[in-house]
């Protein structure tokens, strides 16, 4: 299962990579088709074929339709699909082709079965053509039409406004209220008839019902394919921020856009995004998505009349087909919705103008839209680191496709019933090739048939002959078997028996005779019947083509002003045409010249950006030149005073030194006079001993040599404080 999933993702993805690839070396390639079908409704088992592909697969609900997809229902199914406001609907056992589906045209082939068709717009590029192998019918105008297709048969019905059926040499007019019946084996002419009232018209009709019943939408453009059913799943409110704003009523827990649904492979565009909710087309094609107060709420963007449908409007997590790992047989590949202003870069080959009207409804900066397409990768997204918004690559999101087996013989075995119901009368043809088939005929070839059968009456007649002559060639013979030995009255009698046979043959046979005069005379009178019918019927048709032509000439006038009114419109049309085209040019040349005077103002821009940028750098160098100049300054300065402080320093240290010196020298005075103190006490001392010494040796003398000697002492006194 695993190895499967991977060769249909590489598959898938080395589509779009190549188409990346042949697209981004430029714009030689036609863009993408602005618009395509989606298969809206699906009841029973529905198969697609696309591409030529020999296998048929199962279709489901929002898979994109475009051109050179298959579309077949099972006898007991039905299909619809929708291409902006217009809708085609598929019978049971009914097989189409999408011949074109853009911008400019729809086209489909009608292979077998019924298709019913609503036309709601009056532009020409949605109206809904349907080719058969009679012819193409054209709807002229809104309204609601059938187109039935079986072999030798096309029928063409108009239940409401006009339609026209173009064949290789005519073109039939199919007027409200008729159906045309073109027989390719049967007459030649058109037969006309009223239109089916069938379960299949009941089934539209009622779908045409439910559309009438929805509200128009000012929010968002009818033309917008799945817009429909915005009305039944959610409801709109307004943000200034944002503009109109839906949001889905009903969504499961952790859901997120672009989770819920798978990858499919759609040529021109690679991967396509098909979501499983029964609205999940437009907001996932259209638009941008955004968290309003925990919730998600789809952003349609400006109002456009004719939006440009894309396969996904995601940014992806890794390169999806380049940069490819493996985990678990599965590749690392996530993505994110955009969200509003985000511009969306195509993976798949674009042009400027195709890049710039995908994104017109969310950014009209063609200058944001241009860088952004050039640089992808420099874009922050919103959402790109959000667990709520991320989603990765699982199998239920790679699921393949299932394949669906179509039986032929069944189908057509449906549709051969369903035509006999309707009162087609379906009888055994004999081929070219010898083979007998069953096919439908119409009721003027059963009658034909009727009056080219052999005459019963010349049948029984011839029979009668015969059996006389057996009977008289018996009677002859009877003679020549009888014995010799018989005689005359055997003769006479055997006469007799031959003519009572004789008369009883012509009594019979006179009575077949009156039979038969009766059975011409009950075949001519029923004959005269129905001629008189006929000559009825036909003036009944004289009547009602008079009747007709009455009407018609009654209402020729109110026709003609109707024509004239819708010439005028038309004219008027063509009118706002081209003066839409004149405007578009106009608006192409306004472009064209923004551009240039963009360029030119890029140009200028570079220039100024390149002349700020070397005056920049001029002012830059002279402020570093400064700035060197004042750090040289402030250095020297820095030098000068710290020469100066180391100057200080050794004048305060040469002073300390000088003042220590001084101090040592006190110190050494104070010393040396200390050492004098000493000295001198020393003396004194000695003095004082010397003197104690005397005046005990002069003790013992009298009073006055005491007092001389005080007086002695005295003047030394004075003295030795003088020293």
């Amino acid at each position: 299962m695993v190895s499967d999933l991977m060769k249909i993702l590489r598959l898938a993805l080395f589509v779009p990579l190549m188409l990346a690839l042949t697209g981004a070396s430029g714009t030689a390639l036609a863009d993408p088709p602005a618009r395509v079908g989606r298969l809206s409704v699906v009841e029973g088992e529905v198969a697609l074929r696309r591409d030529g592909a020999r296998d048929w697969v199962r279709a489901g609900v929002n898979l994109p339709i475009t051109t050179g997809d298959e579309l077949a229902t099972q006898p007991d199914a039905r299909a619809e699909v929708r291409i902006g406001s217009s809708v085609l609907r598929l019978d049971q056992a009914t097989s189409v082709e999408v011949r074109r589906l853009d911008e400019d045209r729809i086209r489909v082939k009608l292979k077998e079965g019924s298709v019913a068709m609503r036309i709601r717009s009056a532009d020409r590029e949605d109206a809904i053509e349907v080719e058969t192998r009679d012819g193409i019918a054209l709807p002229a105008e809104p309204g609601q039409y059938r187109v039935d297709f079986l072999g030798s048969a096309t029928l063409v019905s108009n239940h409401r406004g006009h339609i026209d059926f173009r064949t290789a040499d005519r073109q039939i007019a199919v007027t409200e209220g008729r159906r045309a019946q073109l027989w390719s084996d049967g007459p030649g002419d058109v037969q006309w008839d009223d239109p089916d009232e069938d379960a299949f018209m009941a089934w539209s009709f009622a779908r045409d019902e439910r559309d009438d019943r929805v509200a128009r939408n000012r929010y968002v453009s009818p033309e917008m394919t799945g817009a429909e059913d915005l009305y039944d799943y959610g409801d709109w409110r307004e943000y200034d921020d944002y503009g109109p704003v839906w949001f889905p009523r009903s969504v499961p827990y952790g859901w997120a856009p672009y989770r819920y649904g798978h990858w499919v492979s759609v040529a021109p565009w690679g991967w396509t995004w098909v979501d499983d909710a029964p609205w999940g087309f437009a907001p996932f094609h259209y638009g941008r998505w955004v968290r309003i107060r925990g919730s998600w709420a789809w952003v349609p963007g400006s109002y456009i009349a004719r939006p440009v449908y894309a396969p996904a409007l995601v940014a992806w997590i890794g390169t999806p087909g380049v940069s490819i790992t493996y985990s678990s047989g599965l590749p690392n590949v996530g993505w994110f919705p955009l969200a509003p202003r985000e511009v969306f870069v195509p993976p798949y080959r674009y042009s400027p103008t195709y890049v710039r009207q995908v994104n017109i409804t969310q950014v009209t900066n063609i200058v944001e839209i241009d860088r952004v397409v050039k640089t992808p990768r420099q874009v922050r997204y919103a959402f790109r680191d959000r667990s709520d918004a991320v989603t990765r690559v699982s199998e239920r999101i790679l699921r393949p496709p299932t394949p669906v087996t179509l039986d032929a013989d069944n189908r057509r075995e449906h549709r051969l019933m369903e035509w006999e119901r309707r009162g087609f009368p379906v009888r055994e043809v004999v081929r070219q090739d010898g083979t007998r088939v069953r096919a439908v005929q119409p009721a003027e070839v059963r009658q034909q048939e009727g009056q080219q059968r052999p005459d019963p009456r010349q049948g029984r007649f011839a029979e009668g002959l015969r059996q006389l002559r057996e009977q008289q060639q018996q009677q002859q013979q009877d003679p020549q078997r009888q014995r010799p030995l018989l005689g005359d009255s055997q003769d006479g009698r055997r006469d007799q028996i031959r003519q009572e046979r004789l008369e009883a043959l012509r009594q019979q046979q006179n009575a077949r005779d009156r039979d038969e005069q009766a059975r011409r005379e009950a075949a001519a009178q029923q004959e005269g019947q129905q001629r008189q019918r006929s000559s009825l019927r036909d003036r009944l048709e004289q009547q009602r083509d008079e009747a007709s032509r009455a009407q018609r000439e009654e209402v020729a006038p109110r026709r003609d002003e109707r024509l004239q009114r819708l010439e005028v419109q038309r004219q008027q049309i063509e009118q706002q045409r081209a003066e839409r085209e004149r405007q578009q040019v106009q608006a192409q040349e306004q472009e064209r010249r923004r551009d240039s005077l963009r360029q030119q103002l890029e140009q200028q821009r570079q220039q100024e950006a390149g002349e700020r940028e070397a005056r920049r750098q001029q002012q830059f160098e002279q402020l570093r030149e400064e700035r060197s100049r004042q750090q040289a300054a402030q250095a020297q300065e820095q030098e000068r005073r710290r020469d100066a402080l180391r100057q200080q320093m050794e004048q305060r240290e040469r002073e300390a030194q000088v003042q220590q010196q001084r101090q040592m020298q006190i110190q050494q005075q104070q010393q040396q006079q200390a050492e004098q103190q000493r000295n001198q006490i020393g003396r004194f001392r000695e003095r004082l001993e010397q003197r104690e010494a005397q005046q005990q040796d002069n003790r013992r003398g009298g009073d006055e040599e005491q007092q001389q000697q005080q007086r002695r002492r005295r003047p030394f006194g004075q003295d030795g404080e003088r020293q």
